[in-house]
Parts: structure tokens; C-alpha cells; sequence
């Protein structure tokens, strides 16, 4: 019995130093060839020179989007060979991913999974998500480390350490706004501390630079970093081009008469600028006033069960690439909290209870999770489907149906199959 397990033991440490090794060379191959941390690293080096990192002249022509504070953390790396720096993010990246799986399953019931289930939930997971880590990856950028420091922040809340969870999400909130959302969902679900620490940290850190950098210089990049990110400029109201995934780039294009990446004509009908300006924040509005359907409670009250908080979190989640204009398709990883969650739960349906009621919201799942996974990319169906894709923003779509397969699989079902 004892060799039967050190020879499990053995194969098990083998596996694991070969999947290591493997993660270790694709992040090396990864740095090799760059991506938009190259951009990150140069505007950090341009810093030193205390120069417009948000004006031209670009690395690779991309524009740089962050805070002065990420780029200032970043300076003492811009000295040393790109490949090097690009290589450890890679490397924190995987970690991370890691991480947010780790927490999120924190959240559900396991044992009460069959192993082969079990093993089913992990594989489907990352096969409907693995496209959107491969451009995160090969993009080498920041949104697997804005999704983490969120799940992870939410979780030091649930454990009561404030202060820690509170600083991490405000540095990830400083970095890339994208967090942003969950600072008010803090202050309904009455998580006082952990929302005023986030606070004060995201406002320390846009000063915190003033220190190295002198108080003009870094209010100077404050007000350069705030016009191209301002959600009223015009470049970020109508979005028509490739690549683009968002609010701002599915609404308008059917609606107004736009010039997009291909010569087929999306719109239905032609509305002024400032009626499609109008429909769209109207739009967003609705995703914001909808977040209260799956609060379902009065504020300042915290749910019993922690399932219904990740539930809740899935959503915020979806609704972050979607309300954030000049989103592409690396940010839709922040689909994956919903398809962790959708997956348990039909998984539990058909372990526990094969009903009607489970395929209308499994056939909108299905259908949804066609356009994540891999086969839809360029390789496979072509450019040129691949392009029309794009054209019609089906991926941004495909991401909004999640929402109503979610809304038709609350935790309270859950919890009513699991006790019958």
C-alpha cells in the first residue's frame, strides 16, 4: 500500500514539474515575441524622462491607457531587457489565473460533485474560456491581474481583512478602472471598511507619484490620462471598427449609419449622433439598473448564502467589458466567473434532477459559449467569417446572453436540488 502510494506521489510530482516546465517555456515564447506590456515598459522609461507618456511618439504606434502610478511601479523594470520583465508578468499571470479558479470554487459546494463531474467542470471551463487567455497571454496584459485582485479582494472581505482586500482593490482599481464597478456593489451589500479603505488607497495612488515625479508633472499626466479615458469623448461614443467589444460598439453600429472594417451594412435605421449618444447611455444605464434584479435584497444587507454573492459577482463581472468603451476581446475573460457558474449549476441539474425546465437557459448557454471557444478564430473558420464576426459584434452578444441564462438559474435552485 505504501509503494502504491509513494509511485501516485511520484507520477503526481512528475506531472505537475512537466506542466510547470510547459507554462515556463509558453511564457518565455510569449515575451519573445511582445505584446502591450512592450507598451507599458516604454511609457514607464518615458516617465523617467518626464515626458507626455500619453501623447505620441507610441511603442509599436499602441497608445498607452494606465494610470501614472502603474507606469512609475513599472520604471525600475523599463531598464532592464523587455523579454525579462515580460517573462515574470507571464509567469504572475498564470499564477493568477490559477488563483482566480481557486477562489472561485471556494464558493461552491464540491464534494457534493461526482468525480467524473468534477473533472467535467474543470475541463469545459477552460475550454470555453481558453481563447480569451491565449490573447491575454500573447497580448501579455493586465486584465488576468485586474479579475484576480478583484475576486481576491472580495474574498479577504469575506475573512474580514479589510485593510488588505481594500488595498489591493484600490491599487487594481488605480491601475485600469475596470474594478470600479464593485466599489459601489461594496457599499450595498455594507462592506463600509473594505470600500473606504479601496477609496483612499485609488486616491493616494494618483498622488503617491507626485512624490518621485514633483506635484506639477504628475497632475499634469492626471489631466492628459483623464482625456483619452473620458467616457464622453466622441472617439469612445461610436466604436465602429475591428476589434472593438463593448456597448459603444455594438449599439451604435445598428442603429447609425457607420463606416466599420467591412463594406456591409449593419444599421437598421439612421439616427442623429446625438439620439445614438442618448440610446447608448440609456442602454448603459439599463445594465447598471439591472445589477438591483440579481441584488434582489434592501442595501446594506449581506446575503446568507456566499453562492448568491458569486452569482451576483458574475454578472458585475459581464457587465465590465461591456459598459467600459474601447473593450477588445482579451477583456471578455471576465466572462469566466459566469461560466464557472453556469457550468456547476447545469452540471448539478443533471447529476441531481433531469428537468424540462433546464434547456431552454442550457440551449442560451450553448449557443452563447459557441462564439468563446476556439473554434471560433481565424485559423479555423477563416479570416474572412472571422471578420464578420467582428463586423456585427457578435462576441459582445454572445457575452450579453449569459445575462438572462444566469437570471434563469438562480443558487436558490440549486440549493432546492441538491436537499431533494
Amino acid at each position: 500500500m505504501q509503494i502504491l502510494s509513494q509511485t501516485a506521489f511520484t507520477k503526481k510530482t512528475i506531472g505537475t514539474t512537466i506542466f510547470l516546465l510547459f507554462v515556463l517555456i509558453c511564457c518565455i515564447i510569449t515575451a519573445t515575441d511582445g505584446g502591450d506590456f512592450d507598451v507599458y515598459l516604454d511609457s514607464a522609461r518615458r516617465l523617467k524622462n518626464f515626458e507626455n507618456i500619453y501623447q505620441p511618439p507610441f511603442f509599436k504606434g499602441l497608445q498607452y491607457y494606465y494610470s501614472p502610478f502603474f507606469a512609475l511601479v513599472l520604471s525600475p523594470f523599463s531598464s532592464l531587457p523587455f523579454i525579462i520583465s515580460e517573462t515574470i508578468w507571464s509567469l504572475l499571470s498564470a499564477f493568477w489565473l490559477y488563483r482566480i479558479w481557486q477562489l472561485s470554487t471556494t464558493y461552491f459546494d464540491k464534494e457534493i460533485l461526482i468525480q467524473k463531474n468534477k473533472l467535467r467542470w474543470v475541463l469545459l471551463a477552460f475550454f470555453l474560456i481558453v481563447r480569451f487567455i491565449m490573447y491575454n497571454f500573447s497580448m501579455i496584459q493586465v486584465t488576468i491581474f485586474l479579475l484576480w485582485a478583484t475576486l481576491e479582494s472580495l474574498h479577504l472581505f469575506k475573512e474580514d481583512k479589510y485593510i488588505k482586500g481594500g488595498i489591493l482593490l484600490g491599487i487594481a482599481t488605480n491601475i485600469k478602472l475596470l474594478p470600479i464597478l464593485f466599489l459601489p456593489y461594496l457599499l450595498f451589500r455594507r462592506e463600509f471598511k473594505g470600500f473606504t479603505v479601496a477609496i483612499i488607497v485609488f486616491l493616494c495612488l494618483l498622488y503617491l507619484p507626485a512624490i518621485f515625479l514633483g506635484i506639477e508633472y504628475n497632475q499634469f499626466l492626471l489631466t492628459e490620462w483623464w482625456k483619452i479615458i473620458n467616457p464622453s469623448n466622441s472617439e469612445h461614443t461610436i466604436e465602429a471598427g475591428l476589434g472593438v467589444h463593448s456597448l459603444s460598439s455594438l449599439v451604435p453600429v445598428y442603429i447609425t449609419d457607420t463606416v466599420g472594417g467591412l463594406p456591409i451594412k449593419r444599421n437598421f435605421i439612421n439616427l442623429s449622433y446625438e439620439v445614438t449618444q442618448l440610446v447608448l447611455n440609456c442602454v448603459r444605464l439599463l445594465f447598471v439598473v439591472f445589477t438591483l434584479v440579481f441584488l434582489r435584497t434592501l442595501p446594506f444587507k449581506k446575503n446568507v448564502a456566499v453562492l448568491k454573492d458569486y452569482w451576483e459577482y458574475t454578472y458585475l463581472f459581464i457587465c465590465t467589458p461591456l459598459l467600459f468603451p474601447h473593450q477588445q476581446k482579451y477583456a471578455y475573460i471576465y466572462l469566466f466567473p459566469a461560466i464557472i457558474y453556469l457550468l456547476y449549476y447545469f452540471i448539478i441539474h443533471f447529476q441531481f434532477q433531469r428537468s424540462k425546465e433546464i434547456y431552454f437557459p442550457l440551449g442560451i448557454f450553448i449557443l452563447a459559449s459557441f462564439f468563446f471557444t476556439p473554434i471560433i478564430g481565424s485559423d479555423i473558420i477563416g479570416r474572412y467569417i472571422y471578420d464578420v464576426l467582428q463586423h456585427f459584434q457578435i462576441l459582445t452578444i454572445a457575452a450579453i446572453l449569459l445575462v438572462p441564462a444566469l437570471l434563469m438559474c438562480p443558487p436558490s435552485k440549486i440549493e432546492s436540488l441538491v436537499k431533494n
